[in-house]
């Protein structure tokens, strides 16, 4: 079974590097890794490069945004399962895609698999993403898995389609919606720690960036012509503090 890693970047230098050694340092081998670089300014690029030799694609152009940056990847890699790495995430340890591996050749049904993810701020840990609470249920209220660490067959973009790159922050989520909740896409979650995520991600970094996520989410539903309000997906504010309390 062969994986492919997608890393997006936009002025990572600071970051970039940690999350390519992540990679790098897999047990598993049957790993495709590619980078999309959305054209930096700072030493990004030139960080890539220097691992060139070990990165399968690498693309460094302008691009609509992240989820467009991540259609990119998804169109052209080969691999049966994506993971999806940003650049400032990295993975827990080098056996995280040995142990994926393994769940998906153990119930060869699952279409993904959903791990934790790690918040952290100054090598500190801030809250655990637990997967293990997760039901699709939970969607009506604004909650989703975490994204880092959800690995997705392929056939699952080509049957239901890609990210939507109207979105600037909720597209995960609304894939979530659309593949997890309407089409029941069979999926595993698992109390197994994936993915390290730096604290400070685009939903969670201002109240202004709260409101803007709270609109897309429910233009997410909207669109998938499901009913929802402000009160709903506000419930998903109490179920995060819980994860800060209970890491």
């Amino acid at each position: 079974m062969k994986i492919t890693v997608i890393t997006v970047c936009l002025n990572s230098e600071k970051t970039i590097e940690r999350t390519i050694n992540s990679i790098l340092k897999q047990k598993y081998q049957n790993i495709e890794f590619i980078v999309i670089d959305g054209k930096s300014t700072d030493d990004t690029i030139n960080i890539v490069n220097k691992y060139k030799s070990k990165i399968h694609k690498i693309i460094s152009e302008k691009d609509d945004g992240i989820y467009d940056a991540i259609n990119k990847g998804i169109k052209i890699c080969s691999g049966d399962v994506i993971s999806i790495l940003h650049s400032d995430d990295s993975f827990i340890n080098e056996d995280v895609l040995s142990n994926v591996v393994k769940h998906f050749a153990k119930e060869e049904k699952i279409e993904c698999l959903i791990g934790n993810t790690i918040i952290t701020k100054n090598n500190k840990i801030l809250r655990k993403y637990s997967s293990k609470i997760f039901k699709p249920w939970m969607i009506y209220f604004g909650f989703s898995p975490p994204h880092p660490s959800s690995f997705f067959k392929k056939k699952i973009y080509e049957k239901y389609g890609l990210f939507k790159t109207k979105y600037n922050i909720a597209g995960d989520f609304e894939f979530f919606l659309r593949t997890l909740l309407l089409k029941k896409v069979l999926f595993k979650t698992v109390s197994e720690n994936y993915v390290n995520m730096l604290s400070g991600g685009k939903s969670t970094y201002s109240v202004k960036s709260n409101l803007v996520s709270s609109i897309e989410l429910l233009n997410a539903f909207k669109e998938n012509n499901i009913y929802n309000n402000y009160f709903f997906i506000s419930l998903r504010f109490p179920i995060k503090l819980m994860q800060y309390i209970f890491r």
